[in-house]
């Protein structure tokens, strides 16, 4: 659709071994390695200040931040919504929602689209106040939601859970 566009891939990751695999990628196709950050992007954001205009993201699902606890209730309660956790904290059992506020923090003026896969515990958990409620709060009264797409089960290998793609 548009000639000129040009595709630039950003990312980070924790994972050693998904890490040389993304780099090893990049060089086959002639891509800037360098855009590829290792490290715990919740915790240590390494592409700080860039802005994009499209985001996709497959986070792990409901995997516990405890080991960084104390970095992101400090962005949270230093930063509050000049940070990335602004509108709150999901429990510490699940890190989903952060992942979902970090891409948020990433969108350009301009306008942005998310593509992030989740289960379904981001949709369903923590009760009216709490730190995911207030997430959800955050993301409807911004009008960032354009829709939430139900896949269908089996979709990931060797487990049958919900998953759903939230198009921000």
């Amino acid at each position: 659709l548009n000639p000129q566009a040009v595709m630039r891939a950003y990312g980070q990751e924790l994972n050693p071994e998904s890490y040389a695999i993304c780099k090893a990628d990049m060089l086959i196709k002639g891509q800037e390695v360098g855009n590829i950050k290792f490290g715990n992007t919740l915790s240590g954001d390494q592409l700080h200040g860039r802005h994009f205009d499209y985001m996709l993201s497959n986070p792990p699902f409901g995997v516990d931040w405890k080991k960084i606890e104390q970095e992101v209730q400090d962005e949270h309660a230093l930063k509050g919504y000049a940070g990335r956790f602004g509108p709150g904290l999901p429990r510490v059992s699940d890190g989903s929602l952060l992942f979902l506020l970090h891409l948020i923090s990433k969108m350009s003026e301009e306008g942005s689209r998310i593509g992030i896969i989740l289960n379904g515990s981001p949709l369903f958990t923590g009760g009216a106040g709490s730190g995911e409620s207030e997430i959800r709060r955050y993301i409807l009264e911004a009008d960032l939601l354009e829709a939430i797409v139900a896949l269908p089960t089996d979709m990931f290998y060797n487990t049958g859970i919900s998953t759903y793609v939230w198009i921000v």
